[in-house]
């Protein structure tokens, strides 16, 4: 009675309808010595998800091998011939063939110059479509022209270093003081006893680039650029009064300890007052990978000048500018 309840169940309300059994498609029914048995069916395998495409040459089907892929019309025409001007001499085409046809049919006047009216806004649209084209492409040009020719100034870089620079620089500075320390560390002479970097600044004018000269008819993995460069700590006529009450000037003192326990004595060698200017070319080949720059060079086209002020005996108080002995030599010459 009870196995004749079970199949009634099964047969009448359908397996899922049951708590606790699992869906019907997943079940067989089996009849096994006098019983019915009920096994689930293997589920089918789950098809993987295809991977995402990333980046313009997946989504675009463009081998990495073949970047740029020409038909056969891109091949043997020139960029000046591609546009729409098959347009335009198709709108002619059409307005003299319907009108044709509208003749043949015995059409009156009134409907040529409704075809004439379609055609020649549709023209006018298309002129002056292609006016504006020309001309953004004539002050494209124009601008390519002159990247090669003028320098640029940067005023808008300028200012975000002006305001970058007062947060970075004491990171930079300590970051060239753990940096240097432990190099000398390592190269101190036997008869000294240590050196070290008491104190390091570059100041609070942050260094400037003057003029930018640009080579956009560079490789396609290559950035080159032209930069007038300068850092002038000394020259006060750009700076507000509210910059000149904070000014920092640049400023290195190396310590040299001579001597050993009590009787030892540190020796600052002061070097401030940096300053140089000069060209620079910027040469930046890129890549594929992370971090995407594989090398910079940089390499000055005409001689820099530098300037600065080395005191190696007397620090601040008693010291003297090594410069002034040279330059003082140089005059009796």
């Amino acid at each position: 009675m009870a196995g004749t309840f079970h199949a009634n169940m099964h047969k009448d309300e359908g397996v899922g309808t049951v708590p606790g059994l699992p869906p019907p498609d997943t079940v067989k029914p089996e009849v096994r010595e006098g019983r019915i048995v009920t096994t689930e069916a293997p589920h089918p395998p789950v098809a993987a998800n295809p991977p995402a495409k990333a980046g313009w040459r997946e989504n675009g089907g463009i081998d990495e091998e073949d970047d740029m892929h020409q038909d056969l019309l891109s091949t043997y025409l020139s960029d000046k011939y591609f546009g729409s001007w098959w347009q335009n001499a198709g709108i002619i085409f059409f307005c003299c063939f319907t009108c044709w046809v509208l003749g043949r049919f015995g059409a009156g006047f009134t409907s040529v110059v409704f075809i004439l009216a379609i055609c020649s806004t549709y023209y006018r649209t298309s002129i002056k479509r292609f006016r504006r084209r020309v001309r953004d492409d004539i002050l494209r040009e124009h601008a390519k022209q002159r990247l090669e020719t003028d320098f640029e100034t940067t005023e808008w870089l300028n200012t975000f270093l002006l305001k970058f620079w007062i947060i970075y620089e004491p990171v930079l500075s300590a970051t060239i003081i753990a940096s240097v320390d432990q190099v000398l560390s390592t190269q101190t002479p036997a008869f000294l006893d240590s050196l070290r970097l008491s104190k390091f600044t570059l100041g609070t004018k942050p260094p400037r680039i003057e003029q930018v000269k640009t080579y956009p008819k560079s490789e396609e993995d290559i950035v080159l650029m032209d930069w007038q460069f300068s850092f002038t700590p000394n020259d006060l006529s750009d700076l507000t009064a509210r910059q000149l009450k904070t000014k920092v000037n640049p400023k290195v003192v190396l310590a040299i300890r001579i001597g050993k326990g009590v009787v030892a004595k540190d020796i600052p060698v002061l070097v401030e007052n940096m300053s140089f200017s000069g060209l620079m070319r910027v040469k930046i080949k890129l890549m594929s990978q992370f971090p995407h720059v594989k090398t910079v060079d940089l390499s000055f086209l005409e001689r820099p000048d530098f300037d600065y002020v080395l005191k190696p005996i007397g620090g601040d108080t008693f010291g003297f500018d090594v410069g002034n002995v040279s330059e003082t030599s140089r005059i009796f010459r």
